[in-house]
Protein backbone atom coordinates (compact mmCIF):
# COMPACT_ATOMS: atom_id res chain seq x y z
CA UNK A 1 0.00 0.00 0.00
CA UNK A 2 1.27 3.40 -0.92
CA UNK A 3 0.48 6.57 1.05
CA UNK A 4 -0.07 9.70 -0.81
CA UNK A 5 1.60 12.28 1.38
CA UNK A 6 0.21 15.03 -0.74
CA UNK A 7 -3.34 14.00 0.15
CA UNK A 8 -5.12 16.67 2.25
CA UNK A 9 -7.08 14.10 4.24
CA UNK A 10 -3.94 12.33 5.31
CA UNK A 11 -2.44 15.57 6.60
CA UNK A 12 -5.58 16.36 8.57
CA UNK A 13 -5.64 12.93 10.24
CA UNK A 14 -2.02 13.28 11.33
CA UNK A 15 -2.68 16.75 12.78
CA UNK A 16 -5.71 15.54 14.76
CA UNK A 17 -3.72 12.62 16.13
CA UNK A 18 -0.96 14.82 17.48
CA UNK A 19 -3.47 17.31 18.94
CA UNK A 20 -5.22 14.53 20.88
CA UNK A 21 -1.88 13.23 22.06
CA UNK A 22 -0.79 16.69 23.30
CA UNK A 23 -4.12 17.33 25.04
CA UNK A 24 -3.93 13.96 26.86
CA UNK A 25 -0.43 14.73 28.09
CA UNK A 26 -1.37 18.13 29.49
CA UNK A 27 -4.50 16.77 31.16
CA UNK A 28 -2.55 13.94 32.77
CA UNK A 29 0.06 16.33 34.15
CA UNK A 30 -2.58 18.65 35.63
CA UNK A 31 -4.43 15.80 37.32
CA UNK A 32 -1.20 14.46 38.76
CA UNK A 33 -0.43 17.87 40.24
CA UNK A 34 -3.89 18.15 41.81
CA UNK A 35 -3.60 14.71 43.32
CA UNK A 36 -0.31 15.59 44.92
CA UNK A 37 -1.60 18.80 46.60
CA UNK A 38 -5.24 18.06 47.49
CA UNK A 39 -6.43 15.52 50.07
CA UNK A 40 -8.53 12.78 48.54
CA UNK A 41 -10.10 9.57 49.69
CA UNK A 42 -9.94 10.58 53.40
CA UNK A 43 -6.24 11.49 53.39
CA UNK A 44 -5.10 14.82 54.91
CA UNK A 45 -2.01 16.97 55.23
CA UNK A 46 -0.26 16.93 58.61
CA UNK A 47 1.77 19.68 60.21
CA UNK A 48 3.40 20.75 63.45
CA UNK A 49 3.57 23.96 65.47
CA UNK A 50 5.39 25.15 68.61
CA UNK A 51 3.69 27.48 71.13
CA UNK A 52 5.82 29.12 73.82
CA UNK A 53 5.20 30.99 77.09
CA UNK A 54 2.01 29.18 78.05
CA UNK A 55 0.99 29.72 81.70
CA UNK A 56 0.82 26.59 83.85
CA UNK A 57 -2.37 25.87 85.79
CA UNK A 58 -1.57 24.46 89.22
CA UNK A 59 -4.11 21.95 90.45
CA UNK A 60 -3.93 22.22 94.24
CA UNK A 61 -5.96 23.38 97.23
CA UNK A 62 -4.42 26.81 97.66
CA UNK A 63 -6.01 27.27 101.08
CA UNK A 64 -4.18 24.24 102.43
CA UNK A 65 -0.94 23.95 100.46
CA UNK A 66 1.84 26.20 99.17
CA UNK A 67 3.75 24.90 96.12
CA UNK A 68 7.22 26.03 95.01
CA UNK A 69 9.47 25.00 92.16
CA UNK A 70 6.91 25.19 89.33
CA UNK A 71 8.07 27.07 86.20
CA UNK A 72 6.01 30.12 85.29
CA UNK A 73 5.44 28.98 81.68
CA UNK A 74 5.90 25.97 79.41
CA UNK A 75 6.35 25.24 75.70
CA UNK A 76 4.24 22.76 73.76
CA UNK A 77 4.83 21.15 70.34
CA UNK A 78 1.67 20.10 68.50
CA UNK A 79 1.48 17.68 65.56
CA UNK A 80 -1.49 16.39 63.60
CA UNK A 81 -3.94 17.16 60.77
CA UNK A 82 -3.37 20.68 59.46
CA UNK A 83 -7.06 21.61 59.67
CA UNK A 84 -7.29 20.62 63.35
CA UNK A 85 -3.95 22.27 64.04
CA UNK A 86 -5.03 25.55 62.47
CA UNK A 87 -8.23 25.66 64.52
CA UNK A 88 -6.31 24.88 67.72
CA UNK A 89 -3.81 27.68 67.07
CA UNK A 90 -6.63 30.13 66.40
CA UNK A 91 -8.63 29.36 69.54
CA UNK A 92 -5.93 28.09 71.93
CA UNK A 93 -8.74 26.66 74.04
CA UNK A 94 -6.50 24.25 75.91
CA UNK A 95 -4.50 24.45 79.13
CA UNK A 96 -1.24 23.06 80.42
CA UNK A 97 -1.85 21.67 83.89
CA UNK A 98 -0.09 19.87 86.67
CA UNK A 99 -1.36 16.59 88.05
CA UNK A 100 -3.65 16.83 91.06
CA UNK A 101 -1.07 17.85 93.65
CA UNK A 102 -3.52 17.31 96.51
CA UNK A 103 -3.07 13.57 95.98
CA UNK A 104 0.70 13.87 96.39
CA UNK A 105 0.60 15.76 99.69
CA UNK A 106 3.50 17.54 101.44
CA UNK A 107 7.01 16.72 100.29
CA UNK A 108 9.25 16.96 97.24
CA UNK A 109 7.92 15.31 94.09
CA UNK A 110 8.88 14.92 90.43
CA UNK A 111 5.88 15.59 88.17
CA UNK A 112 5.06 15.87 84.48
CA UNK A 113 2.79 18.43 82.83
CA UNK A 114 -0.30 17.55 80.82
CA UNK A 115 -2.36 19.25 78.12
CA UNK A 116 -6.05 19.59 78.90
CA UNK A 117 -8.62 20.39 76.20
CA UNK A 118 -6.64 19.30 73.10
CA UNK A 119 -8.20 17.37 70.25
CA UNK A 120 -7.58 13.60 70.35
CA UNK A 121 -6.25 13.88 66.80
CA UNK A 122 -3.26 15.95 67.93
CA UNK A 123 -0.06 14.58 69.41
CA UNK A 124 1.93 16.83 71.73
CA UNK A 125 5.08 17.11 73.78
CA UNK A 126 5.65 19.64 76.59
CA UNK A 127 8.87 21.26 77.72
CA UNK A 128 9.91 20.91 80.46
CA UNK A 129 8.80 17.32 80.27
CA UNK A 130 9.18 16.92 84.04
CA UNK A 131 10.47 18.88 87.01
CA UNK A 132 10.77 18.77 90.79
CA UNK A 133 8.42 20.68 93.06
CA UNK A 134 7.87 21.02 96.78
CA UNK A 135 4.49 20.96 98.51
CA UNK A 136 4.22 22.40 102.04
CA UNK A 137 1.46 23.20 104.46
CA UNK A 138 0.31 26.80 103.96
CA UNK A 139 0.51 29.43 106.70
CA UNK A 140 -1.07 32.89 106.76
CA UNK A 141 -0.05 35.80 109.00
CA UNK A 142 -0.74 39.53 109.19
CA UNK A 143 2.20 41.90 109.65
CA UNK A 144 2.46 45.62 110.26
CA UNK A 145 4.43 47.60 107.68
CA UNK A 146 7.52 49.49 108.73
CA UNK A 147 8.59 52.59 106.79
CA UNK A 148 12.30 53.13 106.25
CA UNK A 149 13.33 56.66 105.28
CA UNK A 150 16.74 58.30 105.55
CA UNK A 151 15.72 61.81 106.53
CA UNK A 152 19.23 63.23 106.64
CA UNK A 153 20.08 61.99 103.15
CA UNK A 154 17.02 63.32 101.33
CA UNK A 155 15.55 66.37 103.08
CA UNK A 156 16.70 69.94 102.57
CA UNK A 157 18.50 71.61 105.43
CA UNK A 158 16.08 72.88 108.04
CA UNK A 159 13.32 70.33 107.26
CA UNK A 160 12.13 67.33 109.21
CA UNK A 161 9.93 64.36 108.32
CA UNK A 162 6.64 63.78 110.09
CA UNK A 163 4.94 60.47 110.81
CA UNK A 164 4.41 58.43 107.60
CA UNK A 165 0.83 57.82 106.51
CA UNK A 166 0.09 54.50 104.72
CA UNK A 167 -2.91 53.47 102.65
CA UNK A 168 -2.94 50.31 104.77
CA UNK A 169 -1.00 49.72 107.98
CA UNK A 170 -0.65 45.94 107.60
CA UNK A 171 -0.43 43.23 104.92
CA UNK A 172 -1.51 39.60 104.75
CA UNK A 173 1.45 37.29 104.14
CA UNK A 174 0.97 33.67 103.08
CA UNK A 175 3.35 30.91 102.04
CA UNK A 176 5.00 27.71 103.08
CA UNK A 177 4.94 27.33 106.85
CA UNK A 178 8.72 26.97 107.04
CA UNK A 179 9.16 30.22 105.05
CA UNK A 180 6.57 32.29 106.91
CA UNK A 181 8.26 31.35 110.18
CA UNK A 182 11.43 33.09 108.91
CA UNK A 183 9.80 36.52 108.54
CA UNK A 184 11.83 39.13 110.38
CA UNK A 185 10.74 42.39 108.75
CA UNK A 186 7.90 43.70 106.57
CA UNK A 187 8.75 47.12 105.20
CA UNK A 188 8.74 49.73 102.45
CA UNK A 189 11.80 51.80 101.59
CA UNK A 190 11.17 55.44 100.68
CA UNK A 191 13.79 56.82 98.28
CA UNK A 192 12.64 60.10 96.63
CA UNK A 193 13.79 60.73 93.07
CA UNK A 194 15.08 64.18 94.02
CA UNK A 195 17.34 65.35 96.83
CA UNK A 196 16.90 68.38 99.13
CA UNK A 197 13.19 67.67 99.49
CA UNK A 198 11.17 70.45 101.13
CA UNK A 199 7.65 69.25 100.32
CA UNK A 200 5.53 66.27 101.37
CA UNK A 201 6.66 62.96 99.82
CA UNK A 202 4.05 60.74 98.14
CA UNK A 203 4.97 57.40 96.55
CA UNK A 204 3.50 53.97 95.71
CA UNK A 205 5.93 51.29 96.88
CA UNK A 206 6.34 47.51 96.84
CA UNK A 207 6.10 45.80 100.21
CA UNK A 208 9.24 43.83 101.13
CA UNK A 209 9.14 40.71 103.32
CA UNK A 210 12.61 39.86 104.62
CA UNK A 211 14.28 37.24 106.77
CA UNK A 212 16.74 37.91 109.57
CA UNK A 213 19.63 38.48 107.16
CA UNK A 214 17.70 40.99 105.04
CA UNK A 215 17.01 38.61 102.14
CA UNK A 216 13.55 38.58 100.51
CA UNK A 217 11.32 35.58 101.17
CA UNK A 218 9.24 33.63 98.65
CA UNK A 219 5.78 34.46 99.98
CA UNK A 220 2.53 35.93 98.72
CA UNK A 221 1.77 39.49 99.90
CA UNK A 222 -1.66 41.11 99.90
CA UNK A 223 -1.61 43.93 98.97
CA UNK A 224 1.73 43.91 97.17
CA UNK A 225 1.93 47.73 97.01
CA UNK A 226 0.93 50.53 99.37
CA UNK A 227 0.67 54.31 99.04
CA UNK A 228 2.99 56.21 101.36
CA UNK A 229 2.88 59.89 102.32
CA UNK A 230 5.55 61.46 104.50
CA UNK A 231 4.78 64.99 105.71
CA UNK A 232 7.81 67.27 105.41
CA UNK A 233 7.99 70.26 107.71
CA UNK A 234 10.59 72.96 108.07
CA UNK A 235 12.24 73.75 111.39
CA UNK A 236 10.28 76.50 113.13
CA UNK A 237 11.11 79.34 115.47
CA UNK A 238 8.88 81.95 117.10
CA UNK A 239 10.32 85.48 117.12
CA UNK A 240 8.80 88.88 118.04
CA UNK A 241 7.54 91.24 115.35
CA UNK A 242 9.27 94.60 114.94
CA UNK A 243 7.44 97.31 112.93
CA UNK A 244 9.52 99.61 110.77
CA UNK A 245 8.39 102.74 108.86
CA UNK A 246 9.38 103.01 105.21
CA UNK A 247 8.46 105.32 102.35
CA UNK A 248 8.15 109.11 102.24
CA UNK A 249 6.62 110.40 105.48
CA UNK A 250 4.82 113.75 105.43
CA UNK A 251 6.83 116.14 107.64
CA UNK A 252 3.60 117.71 108.88
CA UNK A 253 2.56 114.51 110.66
CA UNK A 254 3.79 112.15 113.32
CA UNK A 255 3.46 108.41 112.58
CA UNK A 256 3.15 105.72 115.21
CA UNK A 257 2.89 102.06 114.27
CA UNK A 258 0.97 99.51 116.31
CA UNK A 259 -0.02 95.88 115.76
CA UNK A 260 -3.82 95.86 115.39
CA UNK A 261 -5.88 94.39 118.19
CA UNK A 262 -6.26 90.60 117.86
CA UNK A 263 -3.13 90.22 115.70
CA UNK A 264 -0.21 88.06 116.93
CA UNK A 265 2.86 89.79 118.32
CA UNK A 266 5.16 86.93 117.26
CA UNK A 267 5.84 85.16 113.98
CA UNK A 268 6.39 81.41 113.58
CA UNK A 269 9.12 81.30 110.94
CA UNK A 270 10.02 78.11 109.04
CA UNK A 271 13.28 77.60 107.18
CA UNK A 272 16.89 76.56 107.26
CA UNK A 273 18.54 76.01 110.60
CA UNK A 274 21.24 78.65 110.16
CA UNK A 275 18.75 81.29 109.02
CA UNK A 276 16.49 80.61 111.99
CA UNK A 277 19.35 80.80 114.47
CA UNK A 278 20.31 84.21 113.08
CA UNK A 279 16.72 85.47 113.26
CA UNK A 280 16.31 87.41 116.54
CA UNK A 281 13.14 89.26 115.50
CA UNK A 282 10.98 89.59 112.42
CA UNK A 283 11.01 93.03 110.79
CA UNK A 284 7.75 94.11 109.17
CA UNK A 285 8.10 97.14 106.94
CA UNK A 286 5.11 99.52 106.75
CA UNK A 287 5.00 102.11 103.96
CA UNK A 288 3.56 105.42 105.24
CA UNK A 289 3.85 107.32 101.96
CA UNK A 290 0.81 109.51 101.28
CA UNK A 291 -0.94 108.70 104.57
CA UNK A 292 -2.38 111.79 106.34
CA UNK A 293 -4.88 110.19 108.69
CA UNK A 294 -4.93 107.18 110.97
CA UNK A 295 -5.63 103.95 109.12
CA UNK A 296 -5.24 100.15 109.28
CA UNK A 297 -3.20 98.43 106.59
CA UNK A 298 -2.69 94.76 105.82
CA UNK A 299 1.01 94.26 105.28
CA UNK A 300 2.49 91.07 103.72
CA UNK A 301 5.43 89.54 105.57
CA UNK A 302 8.53 89.52 103.37
CA UNK A 303 10.58 86.33 103.77
CA UNK A 304 14.25 86.85 104.69
CA UNK A 305 16.85 84.66 102.96
CA UNK A 306 16.68 81.10 104.23
CA UNK A 307 13.12 81.44 105.54
CA UNK A 308 10.55 79.54 103.50
CA UNK A 309 7.28 80.42 105.21
CA UNK A 310 5.73 82.32 108.09
CA UNK A 311 2.62 82.06 110.19
CA UNK A 312 0.90 84.47 109.78
CA UNK A 313 1.70 85.39 106.18
CA UNK A 314 0.37 88.95 106.60
CA UNK A 315 -0.29 91.34 109.44
CA UNK A 316 -2.78 94.11 110.12
CA UNK A 317 -0.98 97.25 111.32
CA UNK A 318 -2.55 100.41 112.76
CA UNK A 319 -0.86 103.55 111.44
CA UNK A 320 -1.70 106.28 113.93
CA UNK A 321 -1.29 109.76 112.36
CA UNK A 322 -1.00 112.95 114.42
CA UNK A 323 -0.59 116.45 112.88
CA UNK A 324 2.48 118.32 114.12
CA UNK A 325 0.61 121.69 114.51
CA UNK A 326 -1.79 120.15 117.01
CA UNK A 327 1.10 119.31 119.28
CA UNK A 328 2.48 122.90 118.98
CA UNK A 329 -0.94 124.34 119.74
CA UNK A 330 -1.21 122.23 122.82
CA UNK A 331 2.19 123.37 124.11
CA UNK A 332 1.42 127.09 123.67
CA UNK A 333 -1.88 126.70 125.48
CA UNK A 334 -0.14 125.49 128.53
Amino acid sequence: MKWNLNNNWFTRIIAVFFAVLLFSYVYYEEESRNLSTSPTDGASITGSEVITNIPIDIVVDRDQYFVSGIPETATIRLEGPQAILTQTLATQNFNIVTPDLNELGPGTHTVSLEADGLSDQLDYSISPSEFELTIEEKKVEEHDIRVEFNEAAHLADGYTAGTPVLSTEAVRVSGAESTVDQISDVMVVVVPEESNVSEDIQMTLNVLVLDGTGDPLNVNIDPQQVDVRIPVEGTQRSVPIVLKKTGSADENFQYDLEISQGQPENVNATGETDALEALKNFPVEVDVSGITESTVRTVPLILPEGITETDPEELEVLIRVTPNDSENTGDSAE
